[in-house]
């Protein structure tokens, strides 16, 4: 029988369970990651019909799917999938060529936002590009804790601001002892959304995800982490913010989180403008690996931006490596 392209609607969300475990296998071993959780929930939610997209179906066998959403005048494509045995990159062009017709065609989307770990940007960037995306190249990077030395004193967060900080705080000589580094804590969530925007607003992630550009994005990019266990369980023993002693200003955050046992992944790391060049990135990494370390993780995951080449170096001098490239892309309307 002929592959066909179905609405994902037309299924029920329990047809999508032998793919769905065949991609948690792949999560597994190749991005080590957990993802059971999250076929519990795209189950839930596909059951509900609350997720638009096309499914690769061969009779009632569903081979591969993109599933996308809206947020107001956003659209997400959430994944892209398809079981080994599919033509990776033809297979997945069907796929996108229907999803992107429907999201663009739909009235008021404004923005398109993506990050598709399971194709290499090269094998996806001429689809989005014929439909006006720009594409940005990820890495996702690991770091063994049992090889990485707790004595490397590196410094700067992975997002290097442009901007120098306006406060009187730049006027002043700042030393590691003007800082307290302690647990992540809810009451931290208001000044650590502050942190984030004034950190991110002109970075490189701001443009792959729009949340960075505002406060209020900031502030839901931490509910979805620290509170919705969007990347995984958060680690509250080893999430960590550093507070400037004199004045109680937060001067940079770090979240952790489980991603599977033995695992844990690094969804956010900042030091404020006017706080870098001070090794508060080192003093923030170093206590979370520490604690990590402590309960029994053997690895801490991230994902980077290619063209952020200093967070790039700094990762490696401390010992992470790259073990998969993927593709993040933006679409715009025109103004």
């Amino acid at each position: 029988m002929a592959l066909e392209i179905i609405d994902i609607r037309r299924f029920n969300g329990r047809d999508f369970l032998p793919i769905l475990r065949q991609e948690g296998q792949i999560w597994a071993s190749a991005l080590h990651w957990d993802y059971s959780t999250s076929e519990v929930t795209i189950v839930n939610v596909l059951e509900e019909h609350r997720l638009s997209g096309f499914a690769l179906a061969d009779g009632g066998r569903i081979l591969g799917y993109c599933f996308f959403f809206y947020e107001g005048e956003k659209g997400l494509i959430g994944n892209l999938f398809l079981e080994p045995s599919c033509p990776q990159v033809a297979s997945a062009e069907r796929l996108l060529e229907h999803s992107l017709e429907t999201i663009l065609a739909t009235p008021g989307i404004r923005r398109v936002e993506t990050q598709l770990p399971h194709f290499t940007f090269e094998a996806l960037e001429p689809s989005f590009r014929a439909h006006g995306f720009a594409g940005f190249r990820r890495r996702f990077m690991i770091l063994s804790l049992r090889d990485h030395s707790a004595t490397a004193r590196e410094t700067a967060p992975p997002a290097c601001s442009d901007e120098t900080g306006k406060s009187a705080l730049e006027r002043v000589p700042l030393e590691r002892g003007d800082f307290l580094i302690e647990p992540w804590e809810r009451h931290h969530d208001r000044q650590a959304a502050q942190l984030i925007y004034f950190t991110y607003r002109h970075h490189i992630d701001a443009t792959i995800n729009d949340q960075y550009a505002s406060e209020a994005g900031a502030a839901r990019l931490i509910e979805n982490i620290v509170h919705h266990r969007g990347c995984g369980e958060v680690l509250p023993g080893a999430s960590r913010v550093a507070v400037h002693r004199p004045t109680r200003k937060l001067a940079g955050v770090l979240a952790l989180t489980a991603v599977r046992p033995q695992t844990a992944h690094i969804p956010q790391v900042a030091v404020g403008p006017e706080f870098q060049g001070l090794g508060l990135g080192s003093d923030l990494l170093a206590a979370g690996f520490g604690e990590c370390s402590r309960q029994g993780f053997r690895e801490i995951s991230l994902t980077v931006t290619d063209s952020n080449s200093a967070a790039v170096r700094l990762y490696e001098r401390l010992g992470f490596q790259t073990f998969r490239t993927f593709g993040a892309f933006v679409w715009n309307q025109a103004r």
